[in-house]
């Protein structure tokens, strides 16, 4: 069992990539599932859109919330499992999202690395979304020197990005410690 961990800026891929990678393992017979913690989020917002920012924290919380307890249930159940939504920019990032799940497993993380004028075409191809602020996301992840895990620059085929991202777990690439 495993936990993978795809971080990486609006429109940098993270949902194709998972999705490949949990058919990926299911080929190889290991049970996997994709979890993103926007679907969690939007089954108490569909709009993202909230009436006050008290109600937002509520929701987000009880998003991440019900996030954590199924990668819980998920990992006791021993699936591989590729987790999408959160920021991974430092180690206590990852530390403090670690330290709240019950069951222990190898973590890896990928951080998906995509210039940005790639990342506005493929957003730009989804179509407007008013919540996405590609400029200063990308300024944020600029900011950082020392990535915890794996940096992969994802700018080949979807198909050739998985097959690169399930070799590395295979290898122990981006395993955190």
């Amino acid at each position: 069992m495993k936990l993978i961990l795809i971080d990486g800026g609006p429109a940098s891929g993270k949902n194709t990539l998972g999705k490949m990678l949990v058919n990926d393992f299911n080929e190889h017979r290991d049970k996997s599932i994709l979890l993103d913690l926007d679907s969690y989020v939007e089954e108490l917002c569909p709009k993202w859109i909230w009436k006050n920012n008290q109600q937002k924290e509520k929701d987000l919380l009880s998003a991440r919330t019900n996030y954590i307890n199924d990668i819980n249930k998920y990992l006791q159940e021993n699936f591989t499992i590729i987790a999408i939504g959160e920021r991974f920019l430092t180690k206590g990032d990852v530390t403090r999202y670690t330290s709240k799940l019950a069951v222990k497993s190898q973590v890896y993380l990928y951080h998906l690395s995509v210039p940005i004028a790639l990342r506005k075409q493929r957003l730009g191809e989804r179509g407007p979304h008013s919540l996405i602020d590609l400029e200063k996301d990308q300024k944020d992840r600029d900011a950082v020197t020392s990535w915890p895990g794996c940096v992969y620059q994802n700018i080949n085929s979807p198909e050739i990005d998985a097959s690169n991202l399930m070799k590395l777990t295979q290898d122990g690439i981006g395993l955190v410690k």
